[in-house]
């Protein structure tokens, strides 16, 4: 088991089960962990979100890559960016991946609705020193549609695939250039929420927060 509390990091894999990980990373280029977040914190994560703020955000060049709604900074944001720049998981994450070394983790909260009409279209996330792509479910209830997919930029050939809707449940993908993925349109009611974001080289975790700090409007 590898997962977060609100105290620590758990990671009771053996070092062949951390191979076999590996392994499989190297093969498709991503992972599902599951119960990634302990059930504590995905009850505290999903009861701030519920009184949370969000905004409407579109990304790509003319927000033609993707458009959700973005949770806007808060505690629980900062919380979640802080359990997952624990040292031991930045460790453990290149274990697996065998990625370049971490600097930090930065990411955000935001939720795919059907209704709105929110999409995520193929792209590759590269650039800004992003390594390794990190998506974990905080979705209340379980949606319809919403799945990842991860495919070479130069073939329709889907390489992996997951719903993901298990709570606190996490995927682990490569960013590289040659891979590209998207979230499929979700459908129905229930919106599909997620802590998502990148492992990346710089900058490094104390430089990140100084940034954040410099960034927030006063008596934020």
């Amino acid at each position: 088991m590898i997962q977060l509390t609100r105290r620590a990091l758990i990671c009771d894999e053996t070092p062949s089960q951390i191979t076999a990980l590996r392994e499989s990373f190297d093969s498709t280029h991503a992972i599902h962990l599951p119960g990634f977040l302990s059930g504590d914190l995905v009850d505290q994560v999903q009861h701030a979100i519920r009184s949370a703020a969000f905004y409407d955000r579109s990304h790509g060049n003319n927000g033609d890559i993707g458009r959700e709604e973005c949770m806007a900074d808060n505690s629980v944001l900062a919380m979640l960016v802080l359990l997952a720049n624990d040292s031991r998981l930045l460790t453990l994450v290149r274990s697996i991946t065998g990625c370049a070394p971490i600097g930090c983790f930065d990411g955000r909260v935001y939720r795919m609705r059907g209704a709105a009409g929110h999409f995520d279209r193929w792209h590759s996330d590269t650039g800004v020193d992003r390594l390794i792509g990190m998506s974990v479910n905080l979705s209340e209830s379980a949606y319809e549609g919403g799945r990842f997919e991860l495919r070479s930029g130069d073939s329709d050939h889907v390489l992996w695939q997951i719903a993901n809707t298990g709570p606190g449940d996490a995927v682990m993908f490569r960013i590289s250039d040659d891979l590209v993925h998207r979230v499929t349109a979700v459908q129905g009611e229930n919106a599909r929420t997620a802590f998502a974001g990148w492992f990346q080289s710089r900058p490094d975790f104390l430089s990140l927060l100084r940034s954040s700090t410099a960034a927030a409007p006063l008596g934020a």
